[in-house]
């Protein structure tokens, strides 16, 4: 059984004025692909390392399971973890690479090549076993961190920021197989990330985290189209979430009781022909190759409309711009949504 869950689990470093792990409840599925997501300092990768036992709770429990793990050393909560920098050793081939976790527990057995061999296949590096780390590329040096950490037999997988250091393409590859990995082993990954388009395209669920605090956990589509905070919508999409203040709408959008802020996404935006709710100029047009952005000038506000990319509108240009009423998000003052 590999589910991990958390209690009011907090972290706060010594000196530091705020905790950089707030109060965090998470209960994480045995088998299930958690990808952690948040931007620089929020906490993400302290809460991964309480989970792996690198750092000490201030506060909180850890279960893996039904144990307690708080007290348990990290070798012995039987996970295993990849960072953003290889670490592997220069000096050894790849096969020694991978084999030794196995050769330093003093586990060494008769099956170990055929294990290596096998994770190298899966891994697509089993012609590179001769080879040493400084021959192999980034994307090759991370399969073969994959591979050390797969040998190990983990019932919990930790990634803290696998793909940073890999350019786009790779990523890419490495998101499809790192996925396939998680089908092929059946155990439990947990995935720390601050790339919006590697948790929405890898996770079962997201766990969204800011200052330490933990602001929503579900699904990629219903955090997508239902976040639960103003700030969650800013912070996810390409681009994010439009978020006006209702006064700068003027009367064409009646906001929900409580709500001060509406959000909407650009391509839940249309540009009608006919008047409609909201009328705008736009003040300039970003090309993406598949599509454009237009940014309109609405009341104060500016709002992001994506049309499709052989669109031919001009800078200056009055717009009407429409959109269903099941599009709109709301929120209050302090950013929590109003349903």
């Amino acid at each position: 059984m590999s589910s991990v869950t958390l209690k009011k689990v907090s972290k706060r470093f010594t000196n530091a004025e705020t905790d950089a792990v707030d109060q965090v409840d998470l209960e994480i599925n045995n088998k299930e692909f958690l990808v952690i997501l948040g931007p620089s300092g929020s906490g993400k990768s302290s809460l991964l390392r309480l989970i792996a036992g690198l750092e000490e709770t201030t506060g909180g429990e850890v279960y893996f399971g039904n144990e307690l793990v708080n007290d348990v050393s990290p070798r012995e909560r039987n996970i295993s973890m990849v960072f953003q920098n290889f670490a592997l050793f220069p000096n050894m081939s790849v096969y020694d690479n991978i084999a030794f976790p196995i050769r330093a527990s003093g586990q060494d057995s008769e099956n170990l090549d055929d294990e290596v061999k096998r994770i190298a296949s899966m891994l697509q590096i089993e012609s590179l076993l001769d080879r040493k780390p400084g021959e192999l590329s980034g994307g090759e040096q991370q399969r073969v961190s994959l591979g050390r950490a797969i040998i190990k037999k983990p019932k919990i997988f930790l990634m803290d920021e696998p793909l940073s250091n890999l350019d786009a393409s790779l990523r890419a590859e490495l998101r499809a197989e790192i996925k396939k990995l998680h089908k092929e082993l059946g155990i439990t990954f947990i995935y720390v990330t601050h790339d919006q388009t590697e948790a929405m395209s890898m996770a079962d669920r997201i766990a969204l985290i800011k200052d330490g605090k933990l602001l929503q956990v579900d699904k990629p589509e219903v955090i997508y189209n239902t976040p639960n905070h103003s700030w969650i919508g800013s912070f996810l999409g390409m681009p994010a979430m439009n978020l006006a203040n209702s006064s700068d709408l003027g009367d064409s959008i009646s906001a929900k009781k409580g709500a001060s802020v509406i959000g909407i996404r650009p391509e839940n935006i249309t540009v009608s022909s006919e008047k409609s709710k909201l009328t705008g100029s736009v003040i300039s047009i970003e090309y993406l190759g598949d599509s454009q952005i237009l940014n309109v000038k609405v009341g104060k506000s500016v709002m992001k409309v994506k049309v499709p990319n052989d669109s031919k509108y001009s800078v200056g240009a009055d717009v009407n711009l429409d959109f269903s009423d099941d599009s709109l998000r709301f929120f209050s003052d302090d950013g929590k949504y109003v349903k």
